[in-house]
């Protein structure tokens, strides 16, 4: 690990943490290697207190991305975090919390990026069409309420050697911001975002990070391939609608496009 980049650590984490959160006793994990992140979040609901958990590692030798990816995860030089949230959502409910934590994803790095950090719908972060973070959200059933796992992976220190088994164009935030970011501050501002979502995303879902969401969409109104159900279609993005389902445009016929049902690449 170079000696430049500043470990994760604990002490240094609860700096960047709002009093309200830490009031909370919110539990916080710091590893120097796990297997995967959102399987330690996932592990430790039945036994978590607070109402989110903190769990981040400097190496994940088990890494996932969406659809049983490998997520590749250098020791020391991305951040691998997991939020384990005990939350009072129904599934009905959690339509849209990819795209919402999408959202203050993007808005907290664009603090650091002069806004150049756009969304691909639903779960992808890209500047230029290069990939620079991804959220996995996973869920369990704990005596009736469900326990949510939201998994946050940013490339900030990578080489490009250590990124080259990467199968898409990537890049790492030091490149944007040509410093040496520090990622407690980072991972302290996503977890108080999150902890502001908790109880907004829970009282009204989606509809309240709509706009937000538009103004980050690097879809809308471009022309894409999209495959449901393995039949492929080129259709036009028209946007989102308030459960943050995707609205398209194939031919003369509007479709309403479900996360998880369908794979969509840009033409």
């Amino acid at each position: 690990m170079n000696d430049n980049y500043i470990s994760l650590d604990i002490d240094l984490l609860k700096v960047f943490l709002d009093k309200d959160l830490l009031d909370s006793n919110i539990e916080i994990f710091v590893s120097q290697s796990t297997g995967s992140t959102n399987d330690d979040a996932k592990n430790f609901l039945s036994e978590q207190s607070s109402l989110l958990c903190i769990h981040t590692s400097e190496q994940q030798i088990a890494g996932k991305g969406r659809n049983g990816k490998k997520w590749i995860s250098p020791k020391g030089k991305n951040i691998y975090l997991s939020i384990g949230w005990l939350s009072n959502l129904k599934y009905s409910q959690l339509d849209g919390l990819s795209l919402a934590i999408g959202t203050i994803l993007a808005s907290s790095l664009n603090e650091l990026t002069q806004n150049q950090v756009g969304i691909k719908w639903p779960n992808d972060l890209l500047v230029e069409n290069k990939k620079i973070s991804g959220i996995l959200i996973e869920t369990i059933d704990l005596n009736n309420q469900v326990g949510v796992v939201i998994g946050i992976g940013i490339n900030v220190h990578m080489s490009e050697e250590e990124g080259k088994e990467i199968d898409q164009s990537w890049i790492s935030l030091d490149e944007l911001t040509e410093s040496i970011n520090d990622r407690n501050e980072i991972i302290g501002d996503i977890v108080n975002k999150v902890f502001q979502l908790t109880s907004l995303f829970t009282e009204k879902g989606f509809k309240p990070y709509k706009s937000d969401y538009e103004s980050f969409d690097m879809l809308i109104g471009k022309k894409c391939n999209v495959i449901i159900k393995g039949i492929h279609k080129t259709v036009e993005v028209l946007g989102v609608n308030d459960r943050g389902e995707m609205l398209v445009k194939d031919g003369s016929e509007n479709l309403t496009l479900r996360y998880g049902e369908v794979s969509i690449r840009e033409l």
